[in-house]
């Protein structure tokens, strides 16, 4: 089941960017990295006091003078997007949630300080296919507790929403915000992401 899962996501991951480069036949493909962190609560006080590596590739393709589709293909690490059926009630120390995060999103493309040069800023929503590929989890003794935390479902879909600011045609910063679909006990992830497009 978990095989046939992983090769939905990436024959689907394959069949939008081949949408994507169709698309680009008439309209410009953009390709590039996007690194950053992600920040969650988990088992904290705050949204912030767990973080990790947000961090892949990128493709966008303008369908019009405003709007643009893209597709990332992600590393994501410590996003509160899946809740274990069981983990024990101790104090807990470092935690790494490694997931695989597949977002696509449509954007608003608006020209604020540079709309002679390029859209500078833009606005992003959509959704994520996301699957927790490993975890290493210490309580505050730095013990390794990860036979006593028991994961079922593995995967998740996220609803994302956020914001990108180009300080140039090709380096940018994105603040994004995730929130899975099935959501009870879960929060919000948040992320900020530098993004460098090749072809800017």
């Amino acid at each position: 089941m978990q095989t046939k899962s992983i090769l939905i996501a990436l024959f689907f991951s394959l069949f939008c960017l081949h949408c994507l480069h169709t698309r680009a036949q008439s309209a410009r493909f953009y390709a590039g990295i996007v690194a950053g962190l992600n920040f969650s609560e988990l088992e904290g006080n705050g949204v912030t006091d767990y973080f990790g590596i947000n961090a892949g590739l990128m493709g966008t393709a303008k369908l019009s003078r405003h709007a643009q589709l893209g597709l990332e293909i992600l590393f994501s690490q410590n996003g509160e997007y899946i809740l274990p059926e069981y983990y024990p009630p101790v104090q807990y120390g470092k935690v790494r949630l490694n997931h695989v995060e597949v977002p696509i999103h449509f954007d608003w493309l608006i020209g604020v300080f540079e709309k002679d040069q390029y859209y500078d800023w833009n606005l992003n929503v959509g959704v994520a296919y996301t699957r927790l590929i490993s975890y290493n989890i210490e309580n505050i003794e730095k013990e390794n507790i990860n036979y006593q935390v028991v994961y079922g479902n593995m995967e998740a879909i996220l609803l994302q929403a956020g914001t990108t600011y180009h300080f140039t045609k090709n380096i940018g910063l994105n603040l994004k915000a995730s929130l899975p679909v099935k959501s009870e006990g879960l929060g919000w992830t948040l992320a900020a992401r530098f993004i460098y497009k090749f072809n800017g």
